[in-house]
């Protein structure tokens, strides 16, 4: 009875699996098309496509000036063309997506720019940025980082590239600082959970960030510093309305010991869509910082969001790709910046470790929602089942004692 019921729910698993998983094929060009401008200016940017049945994903990830990171969704006939004199200039309109070389427009598109890395004194221990001063406050620009390719895994099934910005060095307030932030993003063809942990649950629709802050020198007037990370949003969903901030509690911490919280963050829709919240993009992460290379409970700490907010100044994008293909047209279109701060109350600051870590995901289409590995289904399974035949057994045992006995000697008498 026990191992029946441990097959059929292995097997409504597996089948549960097939349904929500689509394969897409992946593709992916470093600097495709550049040749010696990027090779003489060392500049990294990598051009990823997902094709699916139906559709393709592509994705743009730039470290040419600030970090950014672009999605669109078009037809597999669509193909994305870089202009690089222009680009490399960060001008508008040097990306764009053609069709039979005739410019075409995606059916979507969304972009992140991983703008600022905040750091603020926490002098009463809060670890809330925001009820910090200004004066206890030092932002560092990321597009003043030297950015460097560290390594690169490229097949038709996963994408790998790690980046390294080091020798922090401001031109317009002259200053510098020693110290790095490593990028490594993720993009992959099918769900699953990512191999780096916080093992992130990510789809084929989806681009994974992981952020490391590795001895970032600090403001020597700052006994308590911590770190936070400003990103940008930009592009598709409707401009006048915040992004939803939805904390979504799990009963699953099988892949992050100890963590029972995904955030999740959703752009609003198009105003013509009804309120229809599948039609966008999404950032998703679990509220998890490690202050380790190890990543392992003992090594953890927290993170905090803050809610959404609209952006009317652009000037600070013109640096990023997301300019170069959204152009001045940025100015109606939704932008919006996700504050994250790392860190919690009592847990050393950053000094304590000189490391600080925060993953996200950026994703298409409706967030994927953590599930109970077949593993687990089959611990519970067998933890429910074997007690239900214990006791089936006991019960017939006890029955079969408690039936009367033939006399056999009756027979024997007659």
């Amino acid at each position: 009875m026990a191992s029946a019921l441990t097959f059929c729910l292995l097997l409504v698993a597996a089948l549960a699996d097939s349904v929500f998983s689509t394969q897409r094929t992946l593709r992916s060009w470093v600097n495709l098309g550049c040749g010696e401008p990027c090779r003489e200016r060392n500049v990294t940017t990598l051009y990823l496509r997902a094709d699916g049945p139906n559709d393709t994903l592509h994705y743009l990830w730039d470290f040419i000036g600030t970090p950014s990171v672009l999605l669109a969704v078009t037809p597999p006939s669509v193909y994305l063309n870089i202009t690089w004199d222009d680009y490399l200039a960060r001008r508008e309109n040097s990306v764009v997506f053609l069709e039979n070389s005739v410019v075409f427009s995606p059916s979507y598109s969304f972009g992140v720019i991983i703008n600022k890395i905040i750091e603020f004194n926490d002098v009463n221990d809060t670890a809330l940025i925001d009820t910090a001063d200004v004066t206890n406050m030092n932002v560092l620009h990321s597009e003043y980082f030297n950015w460097r390719l560290v390594s690169l895994l490229q097949n038709s099934e996963f994408v790998s590239l790690d980046m390294e910005g080091n020798s922090y060095h401001d031109t317009a307030k002259n200053i510098s600082r020693y110290g790095s932030i490593k990028l490594s993003l993720r993009g992959f063809c099918t769900v699953d959970h990512s191999d780096m942990v916080p093992h992130m649950l990510h789809t084929e629709n989806s681009t994974q960030v992981d952020i490391i802050l590795d001895h970032i020198q600090t403001n020597q007037t700052f006994a308590r510093s911590r770190f936070a990370i400003e990103l940008l949003a930009v592009g598709g969903g409707d401009p006048d309305i915040l992004m939803f901030v939805d904390p979504k509690k799990s009963l699953d911490d099988e892949h992050t010991p100890g963590i029972f919280e995904v955030v999740e963050v959703r752009t609003p829709p198009y105003r013509e869509q009804d309120g229809a919240l599948n039609a966008g993009s999404y950032l998703q992460w679990r509220p998890v910082s490690y202050i380790s290379a190890s990543r392992d409970v003992t090594s953890s700490t927290e993170t905090v969001q803050y809610p959404p907010k609209q952006v009317f100044n652009y000037t600070s994008i013109k640096n990023s790709m997301l300019y170069c293909y959204y152009g001045d047209e940025i100015a109606n279109l939704l932008l919006q910046k996700i504050m994250v701060s790392l860190g919690s109350k009592g847990d050393g600051f950053y000094k304590k470790t000189n490391y600080l870590t925060w993953t996200f995901i950026i994703g298409y289409g409706t967030p994927p929602e953590e599930r109970f590995s077949s593993l687990v289904i089959m611990i519970i399974s067998i933890g429910l089942g074997l007690p239900l035949l214990i006791m089936v057994i006991t019960g017939l045992y006890l029955c079969i004692r408690r039936m009367p006995k033939r006399h056999g000697n009756a027979y024997l008498n007659r």
